[in-house]
């Protein structure tokens, strides 16, 4: 329609008629263009809100993993620390010669941390990065992502081996049957009854207690137990941070 009135008023010579169509195609074309581009901004809009949605749900996660992780490395440091003040001094305290024996094992015991981040990693690999307009955030993300899974909070300590080479097997198996348990939240470990009588249990931790090299590795497992509470209170602080940052960062990206 608005071509053959072009012709027409080419033909006639109508140069204000020619001038008013022509204006009447390109701002067609114009507008035309920018609803393509208002719909892509809210394309990518809705991309970006559905990655934060889900970051925030990986984050969650981490804080309710740290949240275990500090429970239970607190309980390890706990027995750790009963197992070393037995070798200082010889004395077993309040404790039984048996609870003493089961700090020593359970003092072996670990549990990782390591960042939920399939969602982040999806967005890098993807090239979506760019989708989170707020520089603020995207930085903020790389900085806990690329922090992933420190050394500390993944070590397999040299006491965990040294310490489950020496206690007898037939307690140790005990040990994993009554006063241990784990599922899909965590692991437990609890008090449990002797399996074996006070004098044994006294000679097992006499032989523990004067191996010189398992108390320093029991010691630099504790020190190290210490940098994991540590970390654990900076990624949980990061966390919450990050937290603020993408609901912050959804509100407006849902505005857009």
């Amino acid at each position: 329609m608005i071509l053959r009135r072009l012709a027409s008023a080419f033909r006639r010579q109508d140069w204000s008629t020619v001038a008013v169509e022509i204006m009447i195609v390109v701002l067609g074309v114009f507008i035309g263009i920018q609803v393509a581009n208002w719909n892509d901004v809210r394309i990518d809009a809705g991309r970006a809100v559905a990655y934060l949605d889900r970051i925030d749900q990986d984050l969650d996660a981490d804080l309710a993993t740290l949240a275990d992780r500090k429970d239970f490395w607190r309980q390890v440091s706990r027995y750790g620390e009963t197992g070393l003040r037995y070798a200082q001094t010889g004395m077993a305290d309040e404790a039984s010669h048996w609870n003493v024996l089961l700090a020593y094992f359970q003092a072996s015991q670990v549990a990782e941390f390591v960042t939920t981040q399939a969602t982040y990693d999806e967005l890098r690999s993807a090239g979506d990065l760019e989708l989170i307009s707020n520089l603020d955030v995207r930085n903020e993300l790389a900085s806990y992502y690329n922090f992933g899974a420190a050394p500390t909070v993944v070590e397999r300590p040299a006491y965990r081996e040294h310490v489950r080479g020496i206690i007898p097997m037939d307690i140790q198996s005990y040990i994993w049957d009554s006063c241990y348990e784990s599922n899909d939240t965590g692991q437990l470990m609890f008090e449990c009854a002797a399996p074996v009588d006070d004098q044994t249990a006294r000679a097992v931790i006499n032989m523990l207690a004067d191996n010189a090299l398992l108390i320093e590795e029991l010691r630099y497992w504790m020190s190290t137990m210490h940098v994991a509470q540590l970390i654990a209170n900076d990624r949980v602080a990061a966390a919450t941070a990050l937290k603020r940052m993408i609901a912050a960062e959804g509100i407006a990206a849902r505005g857009r």
